[in-house]
């Protein structure tokens, strides 16, 4: 008898079933149909594989209806893979859709789940806000804040949470501090805060976050439904590994993981050293061929840096064919992902005045 599938937000490794996902709670598949209108390298890919309303989502915004897109971050570190890929998200639906963006900086649960004070995130929150802005978010039709000055947001949690018992917190999060419980009641006042009466009221709102996240959406899906408010869609995509091919590119372990921020000589050791496909010895990679399912550098190309298909499908050939060594193979590839970075940080370095005054003047707001 298989084991009860468990889902865990704040773990920094585990490994998911995905073909239990459906069935056992309820996702819907990215059809292709779905896939075309959405028409990014992420849902041609694959890399987006489920999803919650997003056809209704897709519907109204087609429609010409107000919609949104709503994400965050917790401000514990620099942006790294994992958080780009929601940031990716998140601005192909505001580009694409026009829907308007609210970004919340999660500074109250880096309090609860890291320890942090909030006076201690400050400098990361704009460092955070100035690499999404240099990834092409629309500022002006964005709503950017911190979880902390956003009296909305603490408002709405503080009323939702006479619709939590200790029994739904416990069957959603398991046994837990009272701070990370509330952490995930901040959490539905950020998701909902776009069908908040001052934003225009009840509207679709579509989460793109990884398949671990998905407990604060049923969550949150849960109390708009008690609440009478529009039910929160969401994007799920696949959990990137870490540099070391564990489960999960986590910011708990800065050498497993590649920042947004790292220098091209941290950048370029670091996928030098990522867990490789290749085999034991240089014979049996010419003989076998590679294992690019378990390719770490493979899976970093085909989620961020190589948006030619016939490139990525290249580099696949190069590791399965057997034709190039590891060394060789990764000092062939390396280079499109440390351009990428090279011109991302100068981007990002022009924008972080942009990203300080957006903060300051949320707080003054």
């Amino acid at each position: 008898m298989a084991t009860k599938l468990e889902i865990d937000p704040w773990a920094s490794e585990q490994s998911f079933d995905y073909a239990r996902l459906f069935a056992e709670f309820g996702m819907s598949k990215i059809t292709p149909e779905i896939s075309d209108k959405l028409c990014s390298k992420l849902s041609r890919r694959e890399v987006l594989f489920a999803h919650r309303d997003l056809g209704f989502w897709l519907k109204d915004a087609e429609a010409g209806k107000s919609v949104a897109v709503m994400s965050g971050i917790k401000p514990s570190s620099e942006f790294h893979l994992g958080s780009k890929l929601t940031a990716d998200e998140l601005i192909h639906f505001q580009k694409k859709f026009k829907a308007k963006v609210f970004y919340a900086i999660a500074d109250l649960e880096a309090y609860a789940d890291n320890g942090l004070a909030l006076e201690q995130t400050h400098e990361t929150a704009i460092s955070n806000v100035a690499d999404l802005l240099a990834l092409g978010l629309d500022e002006k039709n964005a709503y950017i804040y911190k979880q902390s000055q956003e009296k909305r947001v603490m408002q709405m949690a503080y009323v939702f949470s006479r619709r939590a018992t200790p029994a739904m917190l416990k069957s959603l999060y398991g046994e837990r501090n009272y701070s990370l419980y509330f952490a995930a009641l901040t959490q539905v006042g950020d998701i909902l805060l776009p069908q908040h009466a001052d934003f225009g009221g009840r509207k679709r709102v579509i989460v793109p976050v990884g398949v671990d996240q998905d407990p604060h959406i049923r969550f949150a899906r849960d109390i708009a439904f008690k609440e009478k408010l529009v039910q929160p869609g969401a994007t799920y995509h696949r959990i990137m590994k870490s540099l070391n091919g564990l489960d999960k590119m986590s910011k708990r372990d800065p050498n497993a993981t590649l920042s947004l921020s790292d220098s091209p000589e941290v950048a370029k050791k670091k996928l030098m050293n990522a867990f490789s496909g290749g085999r034991n010895t240089a014979e049996e990679q010419r003989r076998l061929g590679g294992e690019i399912e378990k390719d770490v550098l493979y899976e970093i190309m085909k989620f961020h840096f190589l948006e030619d298909d016939s490139l990525l499908e290249e580099m696949k050939e190069d590791m399965v064919s057997g034709r190039l060594l590891t060394g060789e193979y990764k000092l062939k590839w390396i280079p499109y992902a440390l351009d990428w970075l090279k011109k991302h940080q100068e981007r990002k370095k022009e924008m972080l005045p942009r990203a300080r005054k957006i903060l300051e003047k949320a707080a003054q707001d």
